[in-house]
């Protein structure tokens, strides 16, 4: 009894652990967000999962700086460097491209700048996405929990 009380125990705490780290991030300011495409690379490699901060003062922006704006004619989120600075606002451009975005950076669409990156990492949470993803997941969970209950009922008869 006393061990599947531990057990339960170390399981809440661990989700607790993880809910206040996803709840510090969030209240942070940090988001991740996954690069679909070639356009950063070399310095950022395709499905990587990128670490980006909200709390940026666009004023703050400077040319090299890699920032996530969104676009205005989908709402699609862009991972770019900024490659100059107009009286328009912030010109980007891929580091894999050889032209410009041809959309200014403004306060107005800028969302994030570039912290950090995990490469790969993006396959994970682009598999997860997904509606089998989800189920998977979830079947997961089901799994485990029904796993832990039977093996506590198994301890209970031994």
């Amino acid at each position: 009894m006393k061990k599947a009380i531990k057990k339960h125990r170390t399981i809440c705490i661990v989700a607790g652990v993880c809910i206040v780290i996803l709840l510090s991030l969030l209240l942070s300011g940090l988001r991740l967000c996954v690069i679909q495409s070639g356009s950063m690379e070399p310095t950022i490699p395709t499905y990587s999962v990128c670490l980006v901060t909200t709390r940026v003062d666009y004023g703050d922006l400077s040319v090299g700086d890699i920032v996530v704006y969104t676009r205005p004619s989908d709402g699609q989120q862009i991972v770019h460097r900024i490659v100059d600075i107009t009286d328009a606002g912030a010109v980007t451009r891929g580091d894999a491209n050889q032209t410009d975005d041809g959309i200014s950076v403004t306060p107005d669409n800028l969302y994030a700048r570039y912290i950090a990156h995990i490469p790969c990492g993006g396959r994970i949470i682009n598999a997860i996405r997904t509606p089998t993803g989800c189920a998977v997941i979830a079947a997961l969970v089901v799994f485990l929990l029904a796993w832990n209950i039977i093996d506590d009922k198994r301890r209970k008869c031994d």
